[in-house]
């Protein structure tokens, strides 16, 4: 029996398609979701506190063969991510429908001017736990993030659904037990949901 639904916030709640734009046009990858991938899983040291923003391009550029970082701005992820990324409001009122009837929790790996933006939103007032990776030093990749969620929810592995838009986060929720589900849109999600007999109204 499903008691809690957990959530991943960038490119889930938080629509990052124009920051994403951004960095395309700087970047130009071949492979564009190949790319969001990349630029979410080498985030994982800044998203700890183990690596500098700058360090962060550094490894992105040379990723995608850029040996010339004297166009690339070291603050690329924090300059105007308040202007280029907003609330999914039709995700949001998922969430809040899915609260009358579970706990929800929101797990983000996510550094501290990115998570200053998302509370000033008051995107961590519609979750019964928020667990932000910078401050608990441990990022989605690792079995040990999920387990604070599932102790502060006070609810098993396999009571819970984990919501999240890359893979390699959702595996690692699911060696735990846990049902995940990998985003794509609203209505994929929706649907999902209903195999899983979760009540949305």
């Amino acid at each position: 029996m499903t008691k809690a639904i957990i959530f991943d916030a960038g490119g889930v709640i938080v629509d990052s398609k124009p920051i994403l734009n951004k960095f395309v046009r700087i970047f130009k990858p071949k492979n564009l979701d190949l790319f969001w991938e990349e630029i979410n899983l080498k985030a994982i040291l800044m998203c700890r506190g183990e690596m500098s923003e700058k360090d962060y391009w550094k490894e992105i550029a040379k990723s995608v063969g850029i040996k010339d970082m004297s166009k690339i701005p070291d603050n690329l992820w924090t300059k105007d991510y308040d202007k280029l990324t907003h609330i999914d409001k039709d995700v949001l009122n998922l969430v809040d429908k899915l609260r009358k009837n579970y706990k929800t929790a929101l797990i983000t790996n996510t550094f501290a001017p990115h998570a200053n933006i998302n509370r000033k939103r008051g995107l961590f007032d519609h979750f019964d736990v928020t667990i932000l990776s910078h401050e608990v030093k441990l990022t989605k990749e690792n079995k040990d993030i999920f387990l604070i969620a599932l102790k502060k929810l006070k609810v098993k592995a396999e009571e819970c659904i984990f919501i999240d838009d890359i893979q390699k986060f959702i595996d690692t929720a699911n060696s735990l037990s846990m049902k995940g589900i990998l985003f794509k849109n609203l209505d994929q999600l929706k649907k999902e949901l209903e195999q899983l007999r979760i009540s949305i109204d």
